[in-house]
């Protein structure tokens, strides 16, 4: 069965409410009274019903016409149930339109003025006023139940854009985080072979013996690099099915060895006694220190770098120091190959944990990057 449309709906309500305006005009003004019906009363009712056709539209201007009317009737001995009806339902259709506090008081003035009114024509006061009263109740009734449905529609919308608004969010952070789990798995080994093919190209006739090398070393990279990225692919498939943890201070001495197999010597220097750090800022400590020696390897001069770890109490600081060349006024153009993604990764990584990142090239043309990771742990408290 299909549900009736709105235009179905209003004019059902136009047609309940003639209805009742016209059959309430015959009931009698008092209970041992019979019936009387004149062609006068119906006309008026009849108007009465017609002027009500607009409440929908103009409830404000209804309603002073109908009590108007209601009044005229009075002189004319014609006042009836009917038209008081009308007027009910007319302030009925006004409630409907105004906040509590003004449709009480108007409910409160039409009641008072039908009250007048029936008292002027010597007719039934107590069913005019209740009358009256019950249209302003049953209009407030459903204003309010209409107020607390459109607000629960409201909250319910909200909610729903809040919830999407939170997914997008989770999505672009996945979406980093994967961004740069891909940049620190691939960096390091594509920079590696992208040296070592050079030198294999360039001793290739002259020196078989280092391009044999190179291209054993090329050999080593793509190898690791492939394993590396099918690990972050079974993790990024199911996290759960993955054993390898992620890299932490742990895997420092592995990493220092791996950079000076390909010439970068590497230096660490640890301050303060070593305590147990939250996972994430020791994942974001060793990242941080990948991608600086990865630059150091690629930009710096003198192929050594220096790399200090304090623990403070409150903090991990980490400081990578390596000779950088001179700034030239083409820099911006002559750096140019990379990307830029590396210091943006580790800043990404530093604020992730709420840390610092500072770096910057000082007057004795050291290229120096200072991560400071906050710590909390019950070793260090505050």
């Amino acid at each position: 069965m299909l549900e009736p449309s709105r235009r179905e709906r209003r004019w059902a309500g136009h047609a309940g409410a003639t209805l009742l305006v016209l059959l309430v005009g015959l009931v009698p003004d008092q209970p041992t009274s019979s019936v009387v019906w004149s062609p006068e009363q119906f006309a008026l009712n009849l108007l009465a019903a017609a002027i009500l056709l607009a409440r929908d539209r103009m409830p404000f201007v209804v309603l002073p016409l109908l009590t108007v009317l209601a009044w005229i009737s009075v002189p004319l001995g014609l006042f009836n149930p009917g038209v008081v009806t009308a007027a009910a339902i007319a302030g009925y259709a006004v409630t409907l339109q105004v906040d509590r506090r003004r449709s009480l008081a108007g409910t409160a003035v039409l009641a008072v003025v039908m009250l007048g009114a029936a008292l002027a024509a010597h007719t039934a006061v107590p069913q005019s006023v209740l009358v009256v009263l019950l249209g302003g109740a049953i209009g407030d009734a459903i204003r309010t139940q209409r107020e607390h449905m459109a607000a629960i529609t409201d909250r319910a919308v909200r909610a729903e854009n809040t919830r999407e608004a939170v997914a997008r969010q989770r999505v672009a952070e996945d979406r980093l985080a994967i961004a740069r789990d891909l940049h620190d798995v691939v960096a390091h080994q594509i920079a590696v072979i992208n040296l070592h093919a050079g030198v294999a190209s360039s001793a290739l006739r002259d020196r078989p013996d280092d391009a044999e090398r190179s291209l054993a070393t090329i050999r080593e990279a793509s190898r690791s690099v492939l394993t590396e990225i099918g690990d972050l692919l079974t993790t990024l498939r199911d996290p759960a099915s993955s054993d390898i943890g992620p890299p932490g201070l742990t895997q420092l001495d592995d990493v220092v060895r791996d950079f000076a197999t390909h010439g970068l010597q590497a230096t660490v220097s640890w301050v303060g006694d070593p305590y147990d750090l939250p996972g994430k800022v020791d994942v974001a400590a060793m990242r941080v220190i990948q991608e600086a020696l990865i630059n150091a390897n690629k930009h710096g001069t003198g192929r050594r770098a220096s790399l200090v770890i304090e623990y403070l109490p409150r903090s991990l600081r980490v400081t990578v120091a390596n000779p950088a060349p001179e700034p030239r006024a083409d820099a911006v153009a002559t750096r140019g190959t990379g990307t830029g993604y590396g210091l943006v990764g580790m800043a990404e990584r530093v604020e992730s944990v709420r840390g610092t990142l500072e770096h910057g090239l000082r007057q004795d043309g050291t290229w120096v990057l200072t991560a400071q990771l906050p710590t909390s742990t019950p070793e260090n408290p505050e």
